[in-house]
């Protein structure tokens, strides 16, 4: 649901540049309404019907996979830099995009943790709405949508991917109800939004453009070159 939301957007955005700025809205706007609709037994599926779910089949998973994966696509921009993909900031600037996107999102999903003092599934506590993990984890793939959607748009399916196997991680976890995760995507990918709206570009850098690491493959080894132009 959440990756062919996103794709339909970037389809539509490459058909009609004019409309950019409610197509890239589209995304976000709809997993938060769906997310604050589908609480209990609202639409289908909705948070009681994907948590029954989950306590049919997978009663006892349990994984800390998702402690990590959300940092995946952060790793991946980063990554591509390394082996010189071209992308839409260099390093600096991603740097500073990425902290503005961590503190709006920080700020909006603890705010509303302590708003709502909603229990999560598992009874551990009352800070389940929205997820936070989900919610970082979109906003780190919407940066690396940003910075290479102009070179693959299997970059941005990777990224939105991952981010989407996190939020489903944390409700196989019993961590959190099938709304929270929505609502946490559409935060994630909505900060990041803004963040790229507002953003201008006060450092300059020039590292991308004289370093690069390249793969460097012999008859009998392989590994990594590191390439930098002074």
């Amino acid at each position: 649901m959440i990756i062919g939301c996103l794709i339909f957007t970037q389809k539509t955005y490459s058909q009609d540049s004019s409309r950019f700025r409610v197509v890239e809205y589209m995304a976000p706007a709809v997993l938060i309404s769906y997310g604050l609709w589908c609480t209990n037994d609202n639409g289908f599926p909705s948070s009681k019907y994907v948590q029954n779910f989950r306590n049919d089949h997978i009663p006892n998973f349990n994984t800390s996979i998702d402690d990590y994966l959300v940092f995946a696509p952060a790793v991946a921009v980063y990554a591509l830099d390394l082996f010189n993909v071209e992308s839409k900031n260099d390093p600096l600037n991603q740097t500073i995009l990425f902290a503005k996107t961590s503190a709006i999102t920080l700020a909006t999903v603890y705010g509303l943790k302590y708003l709502t003092n909603e229990a999560r599934p598992d009874q551990s506590n009352n800070f389940s709405f929205p997820s936070s993990h989900t919610a970082f984890a979109f906003a780190y793939a919407t940066v690396l949508h940003q910075e290479f959607k102009h070179q693959n748009i299997w970059i941005s399916i990777a990224g939105y991917a991952a981010a989407s196997a996190v939020g489903a991680i944390r409700i196989a976890n019993n961590a959190h109800w099938f709304n929270d995760v929505l609502v946490g995507a559409g935060i994630g990918i909505l900060s990041t939004k803004l963040v790229y709206l507002t953003h201008q570009q006060t450092y300059k850098s020039n590292w991308p453009k004289k370093s690069a690491l390249l793969p460097n493959i012999g008859n009998q080894y392989y590994g990594l070159m590191w390439q930098h132009t002074f």
